[in-house]
């Protein structure tokens, strides 16, 4: 299967529904270092909130999350859907957001960044079940 970053080609027109996976055995400790190292990046550097993780591809200019910041558009909100104060790349739910607001947000963010940067933002997450 042709696997690449972020993107597997076979499944831009098909869904995965099982898998398996392969994999090297390492001593338990290096194992639990590794885990360690991921599980502190990742509360240091993303929002606790529930969110459905980065929404946008990083453009070539500029990390998606530092454009989303230096755009001003952190904490920005319409109903329920907020951008993250600790990540201007996640998208979080304050409790009973609709998918409507999500997509309202993620359209609002993509409109602010072609309109003040030039830069076409597209969304990293798979849109299924609503109007993208």
């Amino acid at each position: 299967m042709d696997v690449r970053y972020r993107h597997v080609p076979v499944l831009a027109d098909n869904y995965a529904v099982s898998a398996v996976f392969r994999g090297e055995a390492t001593a338990r400790e290096v194992i639990a270092r590794r885990l360690e190292e991921s599980q502190e990046k990742r509360r240091t550097s993303q929002p606790i909130a529930k969110s459905a993780g980065c929404i946008f591809k990083n453009p070539d200019s500029i990390p998606a999350g530092k454009l989303v910041d230096e755009l001003g558009l952190k904490n920005c909100r319409i109903g329920q859907a907020r951008v993250s104060e600790v990540h201007g790349n996640f998208l979080v739910n304050d409790g009973g957001a609709t998918a409507e607001e999500m997509l309202q947000l993620i359209d609002r963010i993509k409109t602010v960044a072609r309109e003040k940067r030039g830069i076409e933002l597209e969304t990293e997450v798979q849109i299924v079940g609503e109007t993208a």
